[in-house]
């Protein structure tokens, strides 16, 4: 099954941000599951959009080559694909039916060759006068750089403006990507899945407009009959006062209120998922768009991410001819979250594959480095590739400049999501439990490791010869070793609140 996942603007970038760690992570998927990542955004040079790009490839990179293909391993019982397990593949790299244009293979096609003011889009120079004066009727068009709308630069998106962004997205049917992504629909177990904020320009502009061009009688039948599901994300982050930004946090709420009104009698998915959060003390810097703009990771977006699982992960007979909506709920309601605020299906399907990559990349970050002269290091010839060697490098870029950060971001973030103290040693990582240590046992120690990954990367040699291979395998073991001396957790929350 193919999920084409349309990330729309900056939310949809972060999104897809999170969506690739908790992927990385072994979040429960379907087995066939691949995802078709897809961003559209004017914006081309967005800092949150470019962050999302490369750990897209990072992951794509990782993943080609720790596995082995289906033809070499429907014989080999022995291989797990737990980390980096869900295919991510570009819309270009597709076959599509008819395409007249090729839209390379970037997760980040272009939207459209316009890189002037909306005035220019438009083409007003050649208007008739009536037109001219109406458009200054129902556009600001006065000399402030900060409200006027018909002079906004598109390069840099539409800067919280719906109402420009919706005639920019009205040419989206005609535009090579969604010309490319109708030839490539052809499977009628294949779905769609929307990310968009409510509250901003490129994303509450761009996806009632998506919604309508994909339900249109003129679109084929996989198309028009395909399971549809979409995450609207609500106001939850506050923003630095800049008069200098044409971004006006004060709107957020009417833009949001006047959007959820639409949607309920105007969008028609067979799945909607609503997320929001109350925005906290920490203030996002007020960014019009452009290389820096890059937010902190949020928790809400990582629990968007989730509904994309949680919407590839329903049968096809649980979707019925009504539609259905969700919303997120937790345990209680405190400004700091770990791994006992959350319900079962979140913690099952996310939390314990996130516990085990933490393990993963700690071992991988701080243990391996000090340990080359140990015979697994040495058998996998790590002293000389860990470094030099492209497998390595990606994953050590992924993980400790990628990963970490992202849980670093959330943990400092207002809501905090804050489960693991990676500064900490091994025993004390998962801030919910430490693993108790004695005289005869010292829990995840030294030699615990070094025991653990001798044995196993022994008993992986026959299997997987080759060695990049062979140290995903011993990744994704020594992880489920360090989750088994962890134990049983308590996910009964203490009476503190937070």
């Amino acid at each position: 099954m193919k999920l084409f996942l349309f990330g729309i603007g900056g939310t949809g970038a972060r999104v897809l941000r999170s969506l690739t760690m908790l992927l990385a992570a072994g979040a429960k998927a379907p087995a066939d599951l691949t995802i078709i990542p897809i961003l559209l955004d004017m914006d081309m040079q967005n800092g949150d959009t470019e962050r999302a790009l490369r750990e897209v490839e990072l992951y794509r990179a990782i993943r080609r080559v720790a596995y082995k293909d289906t033809a070499a391993s429907q014989g080999a019982q022995t291989e797990r694909r737990t980390f980096f397990a869900t295919p991510l593949q570009p819309l270009g790299t597709l076959q599509a039916e008819n395409a007249q244009e090729k839209i390379g293979d970037s997760v980040l096609p272009k939207l459209t060759d316009h890189e002037g003011t909306f005035e220019e889009f438009l083409s007003v120079s050649n208007m008739d006068d009536i037109d001219r004066e109406l458009l200054k009727l129902l556009y600001d068009n006065s000399a402030k750089p900060t409200s006027a709308e018909l002079k906004l630069n598109l390069s840099v998106g539409f800067k919280g403006n719906p109402n420009i962004g919706s005639v920019v997205f009205n040419a989206l049917e005609d535009s090579a990507v969604y010309k490319y992504f109708t030839g490539a629909f052809n499977d009628q177990t294949d779905r769609i899945f929307l990310i968009s904020s409510i509250f901003g320009g490129t994303g509450s502009a761009g996806f009632p407009q998506l919604v309508k061009l994909l339900q249109h009688p003129s679109q084929k039948i996989q198309i028009r009959n395909a399971k549809k599901g979409a995450v609207t994300v609500m106001p939850y982050f506050a923003l630095e006062e800049n008069s200098q930004s044409a971004i006006d946090q004060n709107r957020f709420l009417s833009k949001t209120k006047a959007a959820l009104s639409y949607y309920q009698t105007q969008v028609n998915l067979d799945a909607l998922y609503y997320i929001g959060d109350r925005p906290g003390s920490k203030l996002y810097p007020n960014v019009e768009g452009g290389a820096k703009q890059t937010n902190n990771a949020h928790v809400v977006e990582m629990l968007a991410a989730a509904s994309i699982l949680d919407f590839a992960n329903k049968p096809e007979g649980e979707f019925g001819d009504a539609k259905r909506y969700f919303e997120y709920g937790l345990k209680r309601n405190d400004r700091t979250l770990d791994l006992p605020h959350f319900y079962d299906q979140t913690y099952n399907g996310l939390l314990e594959p996130l516990i085990r990559f933490a393990y993963a990349t700690k071992f991988f970050t701080d243990f391996v480095p000090g340990n080359l002269g140990e015979a697994f290091a040495k058998n996998l010839s790590l002293s000389q590739n860990l470094r030099t060697n492209t497998f390595y490098t990606s994953l050590d870029n992924f993980m400790t400049h990628h990963f970490k950060n992202w849980l670093g971001e959330m943990a400092q973030n207002d809501r905090a999501f804050y489960p693991f103290d990676m500064q900490n040693d091994f025993n004390a990582m998962v801030r919910s439990k430490r693993i108790e240590t004695g005289f005869f046992d010292k829990g995840i120690s030294e030699k615990f490791l070094r025991d653990q990954a001798g044995k196993i990367e022994n008993s992986l040699q026959s299997s997987f010869p080759e060695p990049e291979k062979r140290f995903m395998q011993l990744l994704i073991e020594v992880a489920e070793k360090c989750r088994e001396k962890l134990g049983p957790l308590n996910r009964q929350l203490s009476d503190a609140a937070v």
